[in-house]
């Protein structure tokens, strides 16, 4: 059974179509990339997918493990989700950002570990401004991944890595997947698709 289906949705904002009509299911444990030119669609499925969109037509359906309740009402250990706008908190140092949503969880272990796999762990004790936007991409990428979720939703995750940075970043979201986790990434990075168990194309709005 699929973790999540999408069927038939759609978004415009302002009477300008922002997503034509997609249908798509989304298996436990795959990693799939979400392709497409820009103005596409792909933040806004991203948004709809987690609940924090309300489609115009169509369903979004969740299916166990997954709770029986909105999509926006979900945890951090049922979903985990890389903003393009990153989302660190800046008051908060980059270990703590990752402690936030594990907060009732005992994983320092790891927080350590995703730190060290994501080349982070030489500035875990440095707030978001004291680091690269790279740098703070990758942070976003391991609080999403630190609860080890069900689900995680991931917009443009490599878009301010170099080539050996995004590489770290795919082969982490790869490894997530092989481990059960569910991960849906919108990106132009052709990188991907060497990662993804398919690729998902959306036409130009």
């Amino acid at each position: 059974m699929s973790l999540v289906t999408l069927t038939d949705v759609s978004k415009s904002y302002r009477r300008t179509l922002a997503l034509r009509p997609v249908s798509l299911e989304l298996e436990p444990g795959e990693l799939v990339a979400l392709a497409g030119p820009s103005g596409s669609g792909k933040s806004t499925l991203l948004m709809i997918t987690g609940g924090w969109e309300t489609p115009d037509t169509g369903t979004v359906t969740p299916h166990p493990p997954l709770p029986d309740l909105p999509m926006a009402e979900l945890q951090w250990d049922h979903v985990g989700f890389v903003p393009q706008s990153i989302g660190l908190f800046d008051e908060l140092s980059i270990t703590d950002n990752l402690a936030f949503p594990a907060r009732a969880r005992e994983d320092t272990a790891d927080r350590e570990k995703l730190l060290e796999t994501l080349d982070l762990a030489k500035f875990a004790h440095r707030r978001p401004a004291q680091i690269s936007r790279g740098e703070q991409q990758r942070a976003a990428v391991a609080r999403a991944l630190v609860t080890n979720p069900t689900l995680v939703l991931a917009d443009e995750p490599t878009s301010h890595q170099d080539r050996a940075h995004a590489e770290l970043v795919l082969i982490r979201l790869r490894a997530a997947a092989d481990a059960g986790t569910t991960v849906l990434v919108a990106s132009h990075d052709p990188l991907l698709t060497q990662h993804a168990d398919r690729t998902i194309t959306l036409a130009g709005a």
